[in-house]
């Protein structure tokens, strides 16, 4: 059931996704509320997918790269609706859509067997660490994508009033993810404590993931103290995502450690 719900969000975010692409005034007026229609319907079945996964494996479903995968597309899909009704952040809807779709196929060509979890994952941690994280980065990936476009805009002479624009919703997305990132690192450490006996032990992925909340905060600083309003900023928020994905998936191949088994 879990795979059907998924296959579904994923064939109507690849929907929403087409109507977006189709250039303007080809199809008659209405088409933006029908994308707006696809993408919500293709939310709601990603959630049911989340709902029933839990429901199956009889835990949180955050334990294998294939849910967390899921949790990670839903959670970029997620913020982009909190920033629509926040702040009519339009902009945000194609960055999400396609991040989403390719965190999705990944999800859907890799393994989707239910794996009973290993004894340090068995806490009632695993909620409120990874949930806060998966949020976070959600929030963080999107500023990553507005960096990139920040970037390629100022290559392209864009007007100073869309760059700003640019910049004060990539700041607002860190200002909105940092909190959350905060969050799962220290629950994390509880954690830690708990199935380890230690707060920290400079497992690699504790390591990066301290590597990757310092970025943000050098971010802050330079946003808020230094001013930095331009392509420092944007560059900063692209490393800042590296390291975030780097955090994810790439210290589970190639630095094993405590969390290997994610």
């Amino acid at each position: 059931m879990t795979e059907i719900f998924l296959k579904a969000g994923f064939v109507l975010y690849a929907a929403a996704a087409f109507f977006i692409a189709i250039p303007p005034g080809v199809l008659k007026r209405g088409s933006e509320k029908l994308t707006q229609a696809l993408l919500s319907s293709g939310f709601a079945f990603h959630t049911c997918a989340i709902a029933f996964r839990w429901h199956a494996a009889g835990r949180p479903p955050f334990a294998s790269m294939y849910e967390s995968l899921v949790l990670f597309s839903w959670a970029i899909i997620a913020v982009y609706f909190a920033f629509t009704f926040l702040y009519r952040a339009s902009i945000l809807r194609v960055p999400g859509l396609i991040l989403a779709l390719c965190l999705m196929t990944a999800a859907l060509f890799g393994d989707s067997a239910v794996k009973p979890l290993v004894p340090a994952l068995q806490s009632r941690w695993i909620g409120i660490h990874v949930i806060t994280y998966f949020i976070g980065y959600g929030a963080l990936s999107l500023a990553f994508m507005l960096g990139v476009l920040y970037i390629v805009s100022k290559r392209r002479a864009a007007g100073t009033e869309q760059l700003r624009s640019l910049d004060v919703l990539m700041y607002r997305l860190v200002i909105f993810g940092f909190p959350f990132l905060t969050v799962g690192m220290t629950t994390g450490s509880a954690w830690a404590d708990a199935a380890w006996g230690t707060y920290w032990g400079w497992d690699p992925k504790e390591t990066c993931s301290l590597i990757t909340w310092l970025v943000y905060i050098v971010y802050l600083h330079m946003r808020i103290l230094c001013g930095w309003k331009d392509t420092r900023a944007a560059w900063l928020c692209i490393f800042g995502f590296l390291a975030t994905l780097f955090t994810f998936i790439g210290v589970n191949f190639i630095l094993p450690g405590l969390h290997s088994y994610q």
